[in-house]
């Protein structure tokens, strides 16, 4: 209601709204009291993480909300993907974690050369880049399902119907809009230059055999391809080239599999993360947070 009476005052006052407010409403808009797609609770879900240790103040309780947003669908099993220099201290962080963490070096997904390839091109954006591939790479190793891919720094406050009853998975349209992002997948046929939606939601669901299947179609399935078209397409002249995880996901389920998916509000609030301590351990702010939003994000940039 607030959206629309703020859209009638501009109008009669021959203005226009400064943002976008059909995108505010479907995406960043307070959460649905209850969702009515649910069901295929048969589907087995892997919960993938990559972090690196700036995060692990979050990263518990970004794993232990995660799996209660996840049931009661079959969670198949948590990795968390880290550099090799945060190995050890992640293993400590986790040992006590409720459910058994599979702790992941980086090294095993991209190599040391691939790495330096993404220096070589992307210079101090490397590990941006990386972050990104190494969710690819998680999707792609997995032998679940679906994978729930996160964000180190976002919390899941409630649970979603990640399935409908015919087997659909969900998707959340976002607020962002990076002109670089569509320009880098309209080359790949994947989105329109000005897409109706934006999927840059800070976790999303994927289905590995739909990501593979997609990757497969445009020969970019091998890492090392995959990695040279990003370095010979992307735009190194902008601070953010390319979203080849969320948007690539996405935007392929939106436009070229119809059938696949159902929309439902995204609905996260972000919130800068010295605050987090306070909120994580008050279980008013938690209630209250929950009331409105399905998650929170502590961007330590907030």
């Amino acid at each position: 209601m607030l959206v629309r009476f703020s859209r009638f005052w501009y109008r009669i006052r021959g203005r226009k709204l400064a943002f976008d407010s059909k995108r505010f409403e479907e995406a960043a808009w307070v959460a649905k009291f209850k969702e009515s797609k649910s069901g295929r609770y048969d589907k087995s879900i892997e919960l993938v993480i990559v972090s690196i240790s700036k995060d692990f103040d979050i990263l518990p309780d970004s794993i232990n909300y995660a799996l209660r947003a996840l049931r009661p669908y079959m969670i198949s099993g948590v990795r968390v993907i880290v550099p090799s220099r945060d190995v050890a201290a992640c293993q400590k962080l986790l040992m006590n974690c409720k459910y058994q963490v599979e702790i992941v070096d980086e090294r095993n997904l991209i190599s040391q050369n691939h790495f330096k390839k993404l220096t070589d091109v992307f210079g101090n954006r490397n590990t941006w880049v990386l972050q990104q591939l190494l969710k690819v790479q998680g999707v792609l190793t997995s032998k679940s399902d679906a994978v729930l891919i996160l964000d180190s720094d976002t919390v899941l406050l409630r649970p979603r119907p990640w399935f409908s009853s015919a087997g659909h998975q969900i998707l959340m349209p976002s607020m962002e809009y990076n002109d670089s992002y569509y320009k880098f997948l309209a080359k790949l046929n994947i989105s329109e230059l000005v897409p109706q939606y934006s999927f840059i939601s800070h976790h999303m669901l994927m289905q590995p055999k739909i990501l593979s299947n997609l990757l497969n179609s445009l020969d970019l399935l091998e890492i090392e391809k995959f990695i040279t078209y990003i370095c010979d397409n992307a735009n190194t002249k902008v601070q953010s080239p390319i979203c080849i995880e969320y948007e690539l996901y996405g935007q392929n389920l939106f436009n070229t599999e119809p059938k696949e998916y159902f929309l439902e509000r995204w609905s996260n609030i972000s919130i800068s993360r010295r605050y987090s301590n306070i909120i994580l351990k008050s279980k008013l702010a938690k209630m209250t947070l929950r009331t409105f939003y399905n998650s929170v994000s502590f961007h330590s940039w907030s």
